[in-house]
């Protein structure tokens, strides 16, 4: 993906709506005492594999297992700070794997003659949610808040291939990677089941750099003294205008979590 060539004007826009949508919120009384600076921490495990198409109408399919099996380094988390009914949260995600292999392989059917194929996969990706929210509803039940931000992407893929044998021998590399900046609009909140289990959801959708972006989840999650542990499953998308590099950018999948309150 890279930039667009027409202007937007998408952070006036969202940035309007989120505070239309705010100033029509009525003040929960529950939250009049909550006055005080509270902060979370979250690490978190996404079983998520990169979905992707290139702008020549190659497909990118990296699974999970694969991520797992070949990983560098990684990095998921995200850290919230609330006061009153506003709140600020940062969630970030860094990839880094690197995958190779080498398979004999013949060149014609029955035949004895082999080419060696040694093919290298490495892929390297950030992204980052920078969000404002501002508490709607607040109850003994449950809480909406609009959320308002930013997104960014940050993504490349590097495939080297070398063909080798007694009489022929090639080598190529392809490198395809972009980043984009967004800005969305969206809610997040949650269901009190009981005391201890609620349900978690989350949704946004903008535009900016990509045509449309947008990311949801959904889960369970169960509240302890120091925090709570949550299982949802989560999905975020990228749709690119067909000059991009790279177009349609998917990461979906279960994420497993833990909060930390402080």
């Amino acid at each position: 993906m890279t930039d667009c060539d027409r202007p937007r004007a998408w952070f006036e826009a969202v940035f309007a709506g989120a505070l239309i949508a705010a100033s029509t919120g009525a003040w929960a009384a529950a939250l009049s005492s909550r006055d005080d600076w509270q902060y979370s921490a979250t690490i978190y495990l996404w079983g998520a594999g990169i979905q992707g198409e290139t702008a020549a109408g190659s497909e990118v399919d990296v699974g999970f297992s694969d991520l797992i099996s070949n990983l560098n380094l990684a990095f998921m988390g995200a850290f919230e700070a609330r006061k009153s009914q506003w709140s600020l949260l940062a969630d970030v995600i860094y990839l880094n794997v690197e995958a190779d292999g080498e398979v004999p392989v013949p060149i014609a059917p029955n035949s004895n003659v082999r080419i060696k194929v040694d093919a290298d996969v490495k892929t390297k990706g950030w992204v980052l949610n920078l969000l404002g929210g501002y508490n709607l509803w607040q109850a003994e039940k449950g809480s909406l808040d609009v959320i308002a931000g930013a997104r960014y992407l940050d993504l490349r893929l590097d495939f080297g291939l070398v063909l080798s044998g007694p009489v022929y021998s090639r080598s190529g590399d392809i490198s395809v990677s972009g980043s984009v900046w967004d800005a969305v609009i969206g809610a997040r909140g949650h269901f009190d089941l009981n005391p201890k289990w609620y349900v978690p959801f989350y949704l946004d959708i903008g535009t900016g750099q990509s045509d449309l972006t947008w990311q949801a989840f959904a889960g369970l999650a169960y509240r302890f003294n120091w925090g709570d542990v949550s299982l949802v499953y989560r999905h975020t998308e990228w749709d690119s205008n067909s000059s991009s590099r790279l177009d349609n950018v998917k990461f979906s999948g279960p994420l497993l979590a833990a909060k930390f309150q402080f």
